[in-house]
């Protein structure tokens, strides 16, 4: 009886093994896959219309509706990326700025979009932002078209140098000891470092630069002005106030998807609080190896970068910024 009823187990497990995949076969066409598994549709999977294995051809698509991805940049580090930088004056003119950044295809791309009077060259949202007399929807296309296309994108901001932020609030601006604002030889109001409304208000850019898709901020006059007229009491040094400031800001930013970085014209900036880049402006190729030994030693910092519109071949081994358009 034992051997009687095996067999027929045997063969029922067979029969239903043979029926099993006659119906995975036949409802082959009817299964359709997606990120939770298989399901059984009462339609024919479109890939298969026939059943008869054949894939359906592909619907046309025309030009506007493909969105073209363009490749990212394989490194963060300027001197694998290259690039150029971008001056107030060269936004006036966004089409020919972004006609030039098409032809160099996806880079680095240092954009300055605050003068040193305050005046923003995008459209800024910050309370009392003054724009600058130029087309800032359009400079806002070019950012945005940058951000799409891969390029990665820097924004230098100048710092404590801001007339139109001291105007709008001149308890952080530096005084005289007539209490009348300082002005330096260019006209420009200065702003005090250890100010925590000058705290809060470049904190607040840099966010707001952050969330238009760039990468890194690039804060230039980030100094104490050197001048016997400027009426100031504090137990630290205009160094140590800088690096306090450079401090603060490196460390709000610590962690998050926005570097922050600093631009100087001389050896003596605090380096080692910089978790980011050193932007050097304007000097020559005899003076490479000096700034390359004075903040060769800071551990933290990630690059030195220079910003020269200078052919000399000693500049080729460093990573290096020129300017986009001939000035």
């Amino acid at each position: 009886m034992l051997r009687k009823f095996l067999r027929v187990l045997g063969i029922v497990l067979a029969a239903a093994i043979v029926i099993g995949a006659a119906l995975l076969l036949y409802l082959e066409p009817y299964v359709t896959y997606d990120r939770d598994g298989a399901h059984l549709s009462l339609k024919k999977n479109v890939q298969d219309p026939d059943g008869t294995g054949a894939t359906a051809a592909l619907p046309e698509v025309s030009d506007a509706q493909i969105v073209y991805d363009e490749a990212q940049p394989g490194s963060d580090r300027i001197a694998d990326l290259g690039g150029v930088y971008v001056t107030t004056q060269m936004l006036r003119d966004p089409e020919a700025v972004r006609a030039a950044l098409e032809q160099q295809g996806a880079c680095a791309v240092l954009l300055q979009l605050k003068s040193t009077f305050g005046d923003f060259y995008y459209s800024s949202s910050i309370d009392g932002a003054e724009l600058a007399d130029v087309d800032t929807a359009a400079v806002d296309s070019l950012i945005d078209w940058l951000s799409q296309h891969g390029y990665y994108l820097i924004a230098e901001v100048p710092a404590f140098c801001d007339t139109a932020f001291a105007l709008a609030n001149p308890a952080a601006a530096l005084p005289l000891s007539s209490g009348a604002l300082w002005m330096d030889s260019n006209g420009c109001y200065w702003l005090d470092p250890a100010s925590e409304t000058v705290m809060i208000y470049l904190k607040q850019i840099a966010r707001e630069l952050s969330s238009r898709g760039f990468r890194e901020v690039v804060f230039s006059e980030f100094r104490f002005p050197a001048s016997n007229s400027i009426s100031y009491h504090s137990e630290k040094s205009g160094a140590e106030l800088t690096q306090d400031a450079a401090q603060e800001l490196t460390t709000f930013f610590s962690g998050s998807n926005l570097m922050i970085s600093f631009e100087t014209d001389d050896t003596a900036f605090p380096a080692d609080v910089c978790t980011g880049r050193l932007y050097i402006r304007d000097v020559d190729g005899s003076k490479i190896e000096k700034f390359a030994q004075a903040y060769g030693s800071a551990e933290n910092l990630t690059e030195l970068v220079f910003l020269v519109n200078s052919k000399d071949t000693r500049f080729d081994e460093r990573a290096v910024l020129r300017p986009l358009l001939n000035s």
